[in-house]
């Protein structure tokens, strides 16, 4: 029995794979790439009990020690490279576009160069417009989407003016696009001035008094 157990701790074992699994078990990135700076050849020595980063950042060029359960310690220098999730656009996109299904994949890339903002859901584009026209194969970000307009500019609308006490309804025209809870310009032909409401639905913009 305790030879079955010293032939387990000290099976071979590399540190590459170990540190993969470190960082795979410590950080929240799904993929990883490590390059051993000099001997990256399998070990024969009991399987670290303990990995911790003494020097460097992840990702980028680290110092690791790794310390056995009997105490032994190993420094492995490495460089690290981290992959995560992002959203692309399958073809160049103009501004004013409306992204669908067809139009975009996703994909594990280097977090170096991930741009702020990436999407890293489908869904949290699907139905956006642009703002911004995008060539193929680029991140999509936060920055360049908007929510889809259910007013268009010109569109007859409904004016609703609530407070605590009344609600009052006439109809108006849009003087800009609007997308659900963004704020427009409407005139209102009864008094011919313009007033600013929010869009709580298709054609329907809501002032509070």
């Amino acid at each position: 029995m305790v030879a079955l157990l010293l032939t387990a701790l000290i099976t071979a074992w590399s540190p590459e794979a170990a540190i993969k699994e470190y960082i795979r078990n410590n950080y929240p990135w799904p993929d990883v790439q490590v390059q051993i700076i000099g001997n990256n050849g399998e070990r024969n020595s009991p399987y670290p009990g303990s990995i911790s980063v003494v020097s460097g950042n992840i990702p980028g060029r680290i110092t690791l020690l790794f310390s056995s359960p009997a105490g032994e310690n190993t420094y492995v220098e490495a460089v690290v490279d981290v992959f995560d999730w992002v959203v692309s656009n399958r073809r160049a996109m103009s501004r004013g576009e409306t992204i669908g299904a067809e139009d975009i994949y996703k994909s594990m890339v280097n977090i170096k160069n991930i741009p702020k903002g990436a999407i890293k859901s489908e869904s949290a584009c699907l139905g956006k417009v642009l703002t911004y026209s995008i060539a193929v194969n680029r991140p999509i970000t936060e920055s360049i989407l908007a929510d889809a307009a259910v007013i268009r500019k010109g569109e007859e609308v409904r004016i609703v003016i609530e407070s605590e006490k009344f609600k009052i309804t006439a109809k108006g025209i849009a003087k800009e696009d609007g997308a659900e809870g963004k704020y427009i310009k409407v005139l209102c032909p009864l008094t011919n001035k313009l007033i600013t409401g929010k869009v709580t639905g298709s054609r329907i913009v809501t002032v509070l008094n």
